[in-house]
């Protein structure tokens, strides 16, 4: 079984906006990283795992060029590793093309470094999105309880929706542990779950289209979102938003 450990947003030059916006939402947003390896980011924390927001400086001081090349939005998954050099080997083994573990670090104020080991599949090796293996060599400076509390009740990331893109390859990597999902949709089968908000994730490639969050206020969410501008409808069962300046839709669900 393959643990969910994070799902990424890419805000590329844009990550002020992008925190913002999730502040409007109701969400705790961790203080912004820099990693070693040139990025920034935010981190909206659940219990064992977490929706990353990652970017580039605005000032065009660092890159790192996957994060320039991926689409904008909802565009990493990425699943648990203990052991990065026989997921490396597994993968290898597999028939995946992947790069070997990288260590790399970032600052966490008042703790130290939190350091983090990743196995990346090599682009185009899935459609879709970014797929990599992390092992949290600091954990309790990832994971810490203050972050875990949102105002708007989200506690788990529940599904990623999949636009265009085949189950088999995704198969191949094992079945996802219970409690999260990866949803597969053809485009016209995304259209007609989300309605008229799937206009605001682009078509024309296979992409990662939607996130799941599980929240019991997931019809209160509607109000913040309505104070922040965003396209936003509540139906029986769920209730769903559009980031349309990140190509991206948020379901929230019981």
């Amino acid at each position: 079984m393959l643990t969910l450990d994070h799902l990424v947003i890419n805000t590329r030059f844009d990550t002020d906006a992008a925190e913002a916006l999730f502040r409007a939402l109701g969400y705790t947003v961790t203080p912004r990283g820099y990693h070693t390896l040139g990025s920034i980011n935010h981190a909206i924390v659940f219990d064992g795992h977490y929706l990353e927001l990652i970017g580039l400086p605005a000032d065009g001081s660092a890159t790192r060029p996957e994060i320039a090349a991926s689409p904008l939005g909802a565009d990493g998954l990425v699943y648990r590793t203990d052991d990065p050099q026989r997921t490396f080997d597994d993968l290898r083994a597999a028939g995946f093309e992947a790069t070997p573990p990288q260590h790399f670090s970032r600052p966490v104020e008042g703790l130290g470094d939190a350091r983090f080991v990743t196995v990346r599949l090599a682009p185009g090796q899935l459609p879709g999105g970014r797929v990599y293996f992390c092992q949290h060599l600091t954990p309790e400076f990832v994971f810490r309880e203050a972050w875990r509390d949102h105002a708007n009740g989200s506690y788990a990331l529940a599904a990623l929706h999949l636009v265009d893109v085949e189950r088999e390859g995704y198969g191949r990597l094992g079945d996802p542990a219970p409690g999260f999902d990866l949803v597969f949709h053809s485009r016209v089968a995304f259209d007609a779950y989300f309605g008229a908000l799937a206009a605001h994730v682009p078509s024309g490639a296979a992409r990662y289209g939607a996130i799941t969050i599980r929240s019991p206020q997931w019809r209160a969410i509607g109000e913040l979102a309505t104070k922040a501008r965003l396209p936003f409808v509540v139906e029986a069962a769920r209730s769903v938003a559009a980031l349309p300046g990140f190509d991206t839709l948020l379901e929230f669900v019981p």
